[in-house]
């Protein structure tokens, strides 16, 4: 055995002699170094491992330790989380893409975030918004169909909550389609400031970015704050801009109005806007897979998204149960 020591030998016929999987390394250091291999580039998990344990560990072994846990726990991670305690009262779900660099060009990655309005937390600090103490969280590299499976899953236990479950999307019709059939009876809400956006292109193109233009963008904001989306609707049929213009956000704002009853859902207090999703393609996906330079294989990619949303779901124990613990009765 290697250690910060130097090699110590010990009979086979021992328990720290025992090296799960194949590697000729600890249970404990195989864990540390996944971890750290999920959190880091290869080579700066390797410097990391050096710093903190005292021990040199090559960039490609960490590679291979977390390709080989990445994939094992692929399974498990699929399944539906189970919650210490269910969750009381709202249970918001939000989902989105993002383009990762591969071997085979760039491919969407997926991203899912579950999370309860009881983990919404308030700043101490004003005006710096909040976070969320917890989330489980679905990530897939590929189909729209499979990453639904794999998100229909996580909402499951969810399910029985009817308008209670809040799902926030853009305007992707594939999102759209996705909770209708996961979730049927769910809440559904078109992110606001998507919808702000689209009304924004058709504001600027007619007003410039003056005062004028401001004062316009703030009047259809809170006519659709008041749910008055025909009002927004009319106003944009008498802009004058270009008709491709004009009919490309009507008919957005048109196949999306169900969603965008924004009164109702602020008399009931709940979210409007994806940042939720957002900020997690930042922090589970892009802080790991999405470096300078970085290129990836499909399978490699994958095996370090699953890494990540597990750590970041709070779920490593599915992590140690593939990497077999110290046990006593092999000393005996």
């Amino acid at each position: 055995m290697t250690t910060r020591f130097g090699p110590i030998q010990i009979a086979n016929s021992q328990a720290f002699s025992h090296h799960p999987n194949g590697f000729g390394i600890s249970p404990y250091l195989q864990e540390k170094l996944v971890f750290l291999g999920q959190f880091e580039v290869y080579q700066q998990a390797a410097a990391l491992a050096e710093t903190l344990l005292g021990l040199s560990v090559g960039a490609s072994q960490i590679d291979r330790l977390t390709r080989f846990y990445g994939g094992a726990i692929a399974t498990e991670v699929d399944q539906a989380a189970t919650p210490e305690a269910a969750p009381v009262g709202v249970v918001y779900a939000q989902a989105d893409g993002a383009m990762l660099l591969t071997d085979e060009g760039y491919k969407e990655a997926k991203l899912g975030r579950i999370f309860a309005a009881t983990a919404l937390r308030t700043s101490v600090v004003e005006e710096r918004g909040g976070h969320i103490a917890s989330s489980v969280f679905v990530g897939h590299l590929g189909n729209a169909a499979a990453f639904g499976v794999k998100l229909a899953a996580q909402l499951d236990p969810y399910k029985d909550r009817g308008g209670d479950l809040v799902f926030i999307s853009d305007g992707a019709l594939w999102l759209r389609q996705l909770m209708e059939k996961a979730c049927p009876q769910a809440t559904l809400i078109l992110d606001i400031y998507h919808a702000m956006e689209h009304i924004g292109q058709a504001g600027k193109a007619s007003f410039g970015t003056g005062q004028a233009a401001s004062d316009w963008f703030d009047e259809q904001r809170s006519l659709l704050l008041d749910s008055k989306v025909d009002e927004v609707l009319t106003n944009l049929k008498q802009l004058p801009i270009a008709p491709a213009l004009r009919h490309s956000v009507w008919a957005y704002l048109q196949a999306n109005r169900d969603r965008m009853d924004y009164k109702t859902y602020r008399e009931r207090g709940l979210l409007m806007g994806s940042g939720a999703i957002e900020s997690a393609h930042r922090t589970v996906m892009q802080r790991r897979l999405k470096r300078a330079g970085q290129r990836w294989s499909i399978n490699g990619a994958q095996r370090v998204l699953t890494l990540r949303v597990c750590a970041m779901s709070n779920r490593w124990q599915l992590v140690r149960q593939h990497i077999e613990p110290f046990n006593p009765a092999r000393a005996a």
